[in-house]
C-alpha cells in the first residue's frame, strides 16, 4: 500500500508538518509547488487570488505517481485552504482516495470556508459520509509536545485506513497551463 502526503507549505510550517507525519505513518511526501507566490509580490499574489477567487497554476514535485491513498496539508488564509491546495482538490475525483487532512495556521480564527472546502474534498474520500480526520496546528505548534501529541492521535486515527487497500491505485500528474 503506497500512500502520498501532498502538501503546500510557502512559509515551510506545513512542509515540516508533513516531514513529522511522514515519520510517523510512513508516506511519501509531495510536495505541490505555486511559482506564482514565489518571491517579493507572492503574498500579494496570493491575497489578491484569495479575495478574486483566481486559480493559481500548480506544479506537482515529483509527480504523485501510482498511490492508494492521499493525505492532503497546508496553511489556512483568511480561512480557507491555500489556493495552491484548493486548486489540486479541484480535481477530487481523480485523486486518490484522501484519508485525511492537516492544515497549519497563524491563529485561531472562523473555519466557517474550511469546512466547505472539506465538505468537497470528503467526495474523493474512502468514506465520503463520515467526516475526514483534521489535524489543525497553531504557529509555533510543531515542536511542542502537544503537537507531537496530536500528529501521534491522528496518525492513529488513520492507521486502519492506511493499512487495507480500497481501490487500485490511481496516477496523477500536475502541469502548469
Amino acid at each position: 500500500m503506497r500512500t502520498v502526503i501532498l502538501v503546500y507549505s510557502r512559509g515551510g510550517r506545513s512542509l515540516a508538518t508533513a516531514r513529522a507525519l511522514s515519520a510517523r505513518c510512513g508516506a511519501e511526501i509531495r510536495q505541490i509547488l505555486c511559482p506564482r507566490y514565489d518571491g517579493r509580490l507572492g503574498w500579494f499574489r496570493a491575497w489578491a487570488d484569495l479575495f478574486t477567487g483566481h486559480s493559481p497554476d500548480i506544479t506537482v514535485t515529483p509527480d504523485i505517481g501510482p498511490a492508494d491513498l492521499l493525505i492532503l496539508g497546508g496553511p489556512i488564509w483568511a480561512g480557507r485552504l491555500a489556493a495552491p491546495l484548493r486548486k489540486a482538490m479541484e480535481q477530487a475525483d481523480r485523486l486518490p482516495p484522501v484519508v485525511g487532512v492537516f492544515v497549519t495556521r497563524m491563529r485561531d480564527g472562523s473555519t466557517l470556508m474550511l469546512d466547505a472546502d472539506l465538505r468537497h474534498l470528503s467526495q474523493s474520500g474512502i468514506s465520503p459520509e463520515t467526516r475526514l480526520p483534521l489535524l489543525s496546528l497553531l504557529r509555533g505548534d510543531a515542536t511542542a509536545d502537544l503537537a507531537r501529541k496530536a500528529m501521534d492521535r491522528f496518525c492513529a486515527t488513520l492507521a486502519p485506513l492506511l493499512s487495507r487497500r480500497p481501490l487500485p491505485a490511481l496516477t496523477l500528474s500536475f502541469r502548469a497551463a
